[in-house]
């Protein structure tokens, strides 16, 4: 494994996650923007998340932010019971900065629980034998890399979580999510069907040097 390899890896080892929203009481890949058309800048309104709760096909669930310390700062920053601001809305976006450092361990969150009522415990639920999805954003800068990633009951633990590079309006397939999903990264296993997953989420993965971000969740949709 060479250096940069080691280097990547490393920057999976430990993903520390928060839920919340006002409803509850709970390096590599390119991107792209929403068109702006002629009218001024895309618009920030989600299509399927009111007040922090995603709603999209057959996933439901609070959203929140999510770093290790000193890996970035994020706004709204989130707790595993609330979120300073609070999401509101039809706006789910997070700001901030991606720490650099030299093991590219900086990352930000934006993330999601995938199966669990208004109030209620979060859930999993199984990948399809299937299809796949598509996520759009709003990223800023555009040419700021994000990811894709699912994430089971322990995404503390590399193989209980699998990621692919978003292009925002793009599908992605089931099976192209896998575990360390970076170039050079390993072992690389496919997300497959009937794998219970608990949350989704976007991911700004961290570089060298530190990394200003303002992304946004516009819509999910489902491909059968």
């Amino acid at each position: 494994m060479t250096k940069l390899q080691t280097l990547q890896t490393a920057m999976s080892a430990v993903v520390l996650f928060a839920a919340c929203s006002t409803s509850m009481s709970s390096p590599s890949g390119t991107t792209a923007v929403v068109d702006a058309g002629s009218d001024g800048p895309p618009s920030r309104a989600s299509q399927v998340v009111t007040d922090g709760y995603v709603t999209a096909g057959p996933w439901a669930g609070g959203g929140f932010t999510a770093t290790d310390p000193g890996a970035a700062t994020i706004v709204p920053a989130c707790t595993a019971d609330s979120c300073t601001p609070a999401f509101a809305g039809n706006e789910f976006c997070m700001q901030g900065t991606v720490t650099g450092r030299p093991d590219y361990t900086g990352f930000a969150m934006l993330g999601w629980n995938v199966n669990e009522p208004a109030g209620g415990t979060a859930g999993t639920w199984a990948v399809p034998d299937s299809g796949g999805i598509t996520v759009t954003v709003v990223n800023n800068p555009s040419s700021t890399a994000l990811r894709v990633q699912l994430q089971g009951t322990n995404p503390h633990d590399g193989s209980d979580r699998w990621c692919a590079n978003l292009v925002s309006g793009r599908p992605i397939a089931w099976s192209d999510f896998k575990t360390n999903c970076w170039i050079g990264g390993t072992p690389q296993n496919p997300l497959t069907p009937g794998t219970p997953i608990q949350q989704g989420s976007i991911i700004v993965p961290g570089l060298l040097t530190d990394l200003p971000f303002d992304v946004c969740l516009i819509d999910l949709q489902f491909q059968p």
